[in-house]
């Protein structure tokens, strides 16, 4: 039987672990998710600079990715519920450039050292000259997605041992976007702190809401129900006073 609709949410936390996070920063991170069909692809864009005066080695660095949503009764999101897990990765692809190089391809992996989320891990063992970048690609499909009814959501924390100047996310996606927070692009994300994007989407064609429109669906849904209800016993406590 065909689904009417998805839901799912994407925890994406980028811990680019260097040991030296206080001499590089991320000038420009673009995040592109495109959202289609079931599958999600992503591909991260960052630029790290090196800030000291001298020569450095980024070494390895790792993109952590964590599924995270309401629980479930059935198929049906419960509002209000939380729960985290890993997700799987496929058709991981890596590249790197210094300054304006050319393309490298590099060494990237996964390795999933705990069921709460996967880490990608990548490694640059090219120097980076002083006052100079680093631009890395990250591709990958990533099984986030989880069946639902109606929506779409995504839960998108990016944070980082170095500040990150210029985060910009770009949805691509058939589905009309129903809400988003915050509602803009250029974000400034200092290290150690985390910076949530959420948004959600749907097959119908809704305008922007003030909040998920899955929960508003479902407290519509509870309330006619408990309205139902309501007027259901009234309507046969008056035919057995008729009566």
């Amino acid at each position: 039987m065909k689904k009417i609709g998805l839901i799912f949410s994407l925890l994406l936390l980028s811990t680019l672990s260097c040991s030296y996070a206080d001499v590089e920063k991320i000038t420009n991170y673009s995040m592109d998710i495109k959202i289609d069909n079931g599958q999600t692809t992503v591909k991260n864009i960052f630029a790290i600079k090196n800030l000291a005066s001298y020569p450095l080695v980024p070494g390895i660095g790792e993109l952590r990715l964590q599924e995270r949503g309401p629980k479930k009764l059935f198929i049906i999101p419960i509002p209000f519920t939380k729960e985290v897990k890993s997700i799987d990765i496929s058709h991981l692809e890596g590249y790197y450039k210094i300054g304006d190089g050319k393309l490298t391809p590099m060494n990237v992996y996964i390795k999933n050292s705990s069921s709460d989320f996967t880490t990608i891990c990548y490694e640059i063992w090219e120097p980076i000259d002083k006052y100079s970048n680093v631009t890395v690609i990250l591709e990958y499909n990533a099984d986030i997605v989880d069946d639902g009814i109606l929506f779409k959501t995504v839960s998108l924390p990016v944070g980082c041992d170095m500040d990150i100047d210029n985060l910009n996310i770009k949805f691509n996606s058939p589905y009309h976007l129903t809400y988003q927070e915050p509602d803009g692009n250029n974000f400034r994300v200092p290290k150690n702190t985390l910076h949530i994007i959420k948004a959600e989407f749907s097959i119908l064609p809704l305008p922007k809401l003030p909040t998920y429109g899955y929960v508003l669906f479902w407290l519509t849904v509870l309330a006619i129900l408990v309205i139902i209800l309501v007027y259901t016993e009234l309507r046969s406590n008056r035919k057995k006073e008729n009566e």
